[in-house]
């Protein structure tokens, strides 16, 4: 018996955990919002997490409110039956004191952590910082148990996967030698620190001061406190990118170095066995209606003039239209076994809900 081809309406059905992730400038952040807006329709209760969204987006999603868009707002003019569509702007700063709070045993110990002036510096310039807090935040979403669905607008980067290992890459750093050495005993420091270490540290405390290596070694000692907490939260996340719940939709656009990172990402998704759950092209220029070629042919010699212009435009629409279809006849095979929609290019930005409406209805009809 023939098996019906999986749609992406099928994919946002069944998942429970739905991350958006591509190059930057693709329409990442409007498509995770359109697919938030296509689960309430159907009835679930969602919460979307986006990372920059285009300020008049910002504002139809209710998330003009300055730091306060950290926290869930109800978006008003979605869902149906129960369905209710919640949205949040990722605040990273944020996000790492409410970890640095949850794994602590104290009040104490996490006003230790959080008014250490190394940990400010860290907690917002620190490379990574911000994909590892995206999905610090959807973890914290999905465990709450509030929603049916919670879906993320991953930060856009040059590979677009570095969010794939940021739980592996918090354990490599607890684990780094000279983590480790910063927060051992006094005593015992004093004995595994080598000359050259005492040299390096001496180096430092005449470059930038005696207070800000205390300040280091008193906020590396401090985060032993939530150490065990960070090692359990690191598993879990790594085990709920992974679960048949989750899955992962690739956004790109026809441009070919958008392609390009596209194909790579979909091939680290499927090396690293996360699950793959669709791709999302926008900005394809439509392909125009083909004259009969006995009239394209009578037509090859008319005088200059609005007409000769309006043919011109017509070949450069189709020749640039067959030029992307090719760009992406690779990308949709290697897609493979998932569902691949494609968006045509819009008169306009999608700004407002109903704009979003228009696109839920076309990525999940």
């Amino acid at each position: 018996m023939a098996v019906d081809a999986m749609t992406l309406t099928d994919t946002i059905d069944h998942s429970t955990l739905l991350l958006t992730c591509g190059p930057g400038g693709v329409g990442k952040t409007t498509t995770a919002a359109a697919i938030g807006v296509a689960a309430a329709n159907s009835g679930r209760r969602v919460v979307v997490v986006t990372v920059d969204p285009a300020r008049r987006l910002a504002d139809a999603l209710g998330l003009d409110d300055g730091a306060a868009a950290d926290e869930p707002h109800q978006v008003d003019g979605v869902g149906a039956d129960e369905g209710e569509l919640w949205a949040l702007m990722l605040d990273d700063a944020a996000t790492f004191d409410r970890l640095v709070r949850e794994q602590t045993a104290s009040e104490e110990q996490a006003e230790a952590i959080l008014n250490n002036p190394i940990y400010g510096a860290l907690s917002r310039s620190l490379a990574g910082a911000q994909e590892y807090m995206a999905i610090e935040r959807l973890h914290q979403l999905f465990v709450s148990d509030e929603w049916d669905l919670v879906i993320v607008d991953t930060p856009p980067s040059r590979n677009a996967i570095d969010l794939l290992g940021a739980p592996d890459r918090l354990v490599a750093f607890l684990s780094n030698p000279v983590y480790r050495a910063l927060t051992v005993g006094q005593r015992t420091f004093a004995r595994v620190t080598n000359a050259a270490s005492s040299m390096f540290l001496w180096a430092v405390r005449r470059l930038a001061g005696p207070q800000i290596v205390e300040d280091t070694v008193a906020f590396f000692r401090s985060l032993t406190t939530v150490e065990e907490g960070l090692r359990r939260r690191a598993g879990e996340v790594r085990e709920l990118l992974r679960a048949d719940e989750t899955a992962f939709v690739v956004v790109s656009s026809p441009r070919a170095e958008a392609i390009a990172e596209s194909e790579h990402l979909i091939g680290a998704l499927r090396d690293d066995d996360f699950p793959f759950g669709g791709v999302v092209i926008n900005l394809i220029h439509p392909l125009p209606e083909q004259l009969d070629p006995a009239d394209r042919a009578a037509l090859d010699d008319v005088a200059d003039g609005p007409l000769a212009e309006h043919l011109a435009w017509h070949d450069e629409l189709t020749e640039l239209a067959v030029s992307e279809r090719e760009e992406l006849a690779g990308l949709a095979e290697l897609a493979d076994d998932v569902p691949v929609v494609e968006l045509p290019l819009q008169d306009t930005d999608v700004h407002n809900v109903d704009g979003l409406l228009g696109l839920a209805e076309r990525l999940a009809p």
